[in-house]
């Protein structure tokens, strides 16, 4: 895409990890509107603080901002307890309210002195109040195996609309749940380009619903590449029902 080559070199190399289908199902207006206000953030660290401010609160237990980059541990073991933690923050993003760093890169994170530092790049937004109550019931219906609330996530984060046919419903519904690819009832490893493949086949079922979606779906999809790409360096399996249910407590 044209639009990348202006943009802040590491907010590039995030967009140009999400699903390249996103961008022919959101407007391109607004998409410029957003990339050119994420850009400026990044550049001038706008409202850096204040995200930090907000989000001290929703730290999982043992994680702490830093001023400066720390290492990724070595061991195995200490990997995989990290990708918990990001994990874990991730969903408790989610659940916050107010703005959110996207950038959950594995360089943004390490150990020092037996505590989980965070280094946040400027990259933060806020979802709009319908996706991120869309978002809370789609992980909350899918993880509490409720399905009218996983169905009211769908419609909410614009993923289904009320006049589809019944079988359009079950067909996104079907393609979602194959996403998360068994997280219910055992532990998942995380690999890039199997998310990638997933969002793929999303993305195409609308362009074919000719469906436009916001752009907080462009929000999502960085948090969400982001975090694959940490779990993936990482390595480990994570038994994600159990940190989404921590997350919520």
């Amino acid at each position: 895409m044209s639009i990348l080559s202006w943009l802040p070199g590491t907010f590039k190399e995030m967009l140009g990890h999400v699903p390249t289908l996103l961008f022919d199902v959101v407007s391109w207006t607004a998409l410029t509107k957003d990339i050119t206000l994420l850009s400026r953030r990044m550049m001038s660290r706008e409202g850096y603080e204040e995200t930090k401010q907000r989000l001290q609160g929703h730290l999982p237990v043992g994680v702490q901002f830093t001023a400066h980059s720390t290492p990724l541990p070595q061991m195995p073991e200490a990997r995989e307890m990290l990708g918990s933690k990001i994990l874990s923050l991730y969903f408790r993003q989610l659940k916050s309210q107010g703005p959110m760093f996207l950038d959950l890169r594995p360089q943004t994170f390490g150990v020092e002195d037996n505590k989980i530092c965070w280094h946040p790049s400027p990259l933060w937004a806020e979802f709009s109040a319908t996706f991120k109550a869309g978002v809370s019931d789609l992980y909350a219906g899918f993880y509490g195996q409720n399905e009218e609330r996983f169905r009211k996530g769908l419609e909410q984060t614009g993923l289904i609309h009320s006049s589809w046919a019944e079988a359009d419903k079950d067909h996104m519904a079907h393609l979602f749940r194959a996403h998360f690819a068994g997280a219910l009832d055992r532990s998942m490893s995380f690999k890039l380009s199997e998310f990638q493949a997933s969002f793929q086949k999303i993305f195409a079922f609308l362009m074919e619903k000719k469906v436009k979606l916001t752009t907080d779906f462009m929000l999502l999809g960085i948090m969400l590449v982001t975090l694959y790409l940490s779990l993936e360096e990482l390595g480990g399996e994570y038994p994600v029902a159990k940190i989404y249910h921590e997350a919520q407590a």
